[in-house]
C-alpha cells in the first residue's frame, strides 16, 4: 500500500451514465436536470422551493442577499468555521461576527451568539459542522434571520427545516459531490424566486448582485445520481465512524487524545479527533510520514486568535482522518495503526 488519501471521489458506472446522457443531450446548461435536482431536493427536506446555484458560496451569498442583508449589517458566524462564511458575508458589505462554538458538539454556541448580537446584527449562519447539529432551536430564540448550512450535513433528519433557509454544497469532496455547485432550500417564496433571479444575470439589467451562479446540467446530473444512494453512502461512513471509536478507545481512555462528538443525529462528515497541547500540525505531520492523508479541517481566518478560546483550540488541536465510502478495511487498519504509532511518539 502507498498510502491512503485524505479524500477519495465516490462514484461508479451510474455517474458515468448519467453524465454521458447529458453531453449526449445537448443541454449542458440550466436544463433539465437541473430543475430536477431542485425538485428533488425541496422533496427529500420537505421544503417548498429549492435554488441549484453555481457553489455553496454562492447559494449562501445569494440567500444572504434575498434576506435583506445590506452594508452595514452584522451577521453572526461560528469562528470555528470554512472562511467561505465570512467571504459570503464580506461580498454583501456586511460584516462578519465570529462567534465561539460549543467545546464538544463543535457548532455554533446560542449563549455566545446571543450575548454577540448588537443593534445592527442583522442574521446568524448556522453550520451543521462535520455532520453534527447545530442547535437550531435555542438559535431561534434570538429572533434573527437563521440560516442552515447543510454543506456537511444535509441529510441528517430535521436539518433545513427549522431555519428561514438552508443552503448546501455539492464540492467533490462532500457528501454529494458533483465537482462543483450548491443549492439554497427555504419555504420562502421571495427568497426563492430572489435568488432564481439573481444566479443568472441574463437579459436583465445591470446589478452588482446578479453574477454568474448557474449551475450546470452534468453537476446536476452527478448531484442527482449521487442523492439517489446518499443513504447507502453515509451508512458506510458511519460503520468507518464505529470502527475508528472502537479501535481508537484505549487512546482516548489514557487521555492521548480527544474523540469526536458521537450521537444518533449526526452524520460522519468528518472524523475529527483532537490532539493533546495543541500540536494538530506535528500530530497530522507524523501521519503522513506514515502514509496517511490527515489534514487540519478547517484553516484559521480569524484576525485575533485571543479571542473565541475554544474555537482557538480546537484549530490547533483537530485532525481530520480518512473517512469516505471506498475507504477499504485494508486502509482503515493502516490508519488505525499509524494513529496509535503517532501517539506513541508524542509520549517518548
Amino acid at each position: 500500500m502507498t498510502g491512503v488519501p485524505h479524500n477519495r471521489l465516490t462514484h461508479g458506472e451510474a455517474e458515468v451514465q448519467q453524465v454521458a446522457s447529458v453531453l449526449r443531450s445537448g443541454m449542458w446548461a440550466m436544463g433539465p436536470q437541473v430543475r430536477q435536482l431542485e425538485a428533488d431536493l425541496a422533496g427529500r427536506l420537505g421544503r417548498k422551493h429549492a435554488v441549484a446555484v453555481g457553489s455553496g458560496l454562492g447559494a449562501l451569498r445569494l440567500t444572504l442577499l434575498g434576506l435583506g442583508i445590506q452594508p452595514g449589517d452584522d451577521v453572526l458566524v461560528p469562528a470555528y468555521s470554512c472562511v467561505a462564511l465570512p467571504n459570503a458575508v464580506l461580498s454583501c458589505g456586511a460584516r462578519p461576527v465570529a462567534v465561539d462554538v460549543l467545546p464538544d458538539r463543535l457548532t455554533i454556541d446560542p449563549a455566545a451568539a446571543a450575548a454577540a448580537a448588537g443593534p445592527r446584527t442583522r442574521a446568524i449562519v448556522a453550520v451543521h459542522t462535520f455532520g453534527v447539529p447545530a442547535d437550531i432551536a435555542a438559535l431561534r430564540r434570538t429572533g434573527l434571520a437563521l440560516i442552515e448550512d447543510c454543506a456537511h450535513g444535509i441529510a441528517v433528519a430535521g436539518m433545513g427545516s427549522l431555519g428561514d433557509a438552508a443552503i448546501t454544497s455539492f464540492y467533490a469532496t462532500k457528501l454529494i459531490g458533483a465537482g462543483e455547485g450548491g443549492a439554497i432550500i427555504s419555504d420562502n417564496a421571495q427568497l426563492g424566486e430572489f435568488a432564481a433571479r439573481s444566479r443568472d444575470y441574463g437579459d436583465q439589467a445591470a446589478d452588482a448582485r446578479r453574477l454568474n451562479d448557474k449551475m450546470t446540467d452534468i453537476e446536476a446530473a452527478l448531484a442527482r445520481s449521487q442523492l439517489a444512494r446518499l443513504a447507502e453512502m453515509i451508512e458506510r461512513r458511519e460503520a468507518i465512524a464505529r470502527r475508528y471509536r472502537e479501535a481508537l478507545a484505549p487512546l482516548a481512555e489514557n487521555g492521548r487524545l480527544v474523540l469526536p462528538w458521537a450521537s444518533g443525529s449526526r452524520i460522519w462528515y468528518r472524523f475529527a479527533i483532537g490532539t493533546p497541547n495543541g500540536g494538530a500540525e506535528a500530530f497530522a505531520a507524523r501521519l503522513r510520514r506514515r502514509g496517511i492523508g490527515a489534514e487540519l479541517p478547517v484553516c484559521d481566518w480569524r484576525d485575533d486568535p485571543s479571542v473565541h478560546l475554544v474555537s482557538t483550540r480546537l484549530y490547533r488541536s483537530l485532525v481530520s482522518l480518512p473517512i469516505y465510502p471506498t475507504l477499504t478495511a485494508a486502509e482503515q487498519d493502516a490508519v488505525i495503526a499509524a494513529v496509535h504509532e503517532a501517539c506513541r511518539d508524542t509520549t517518548r
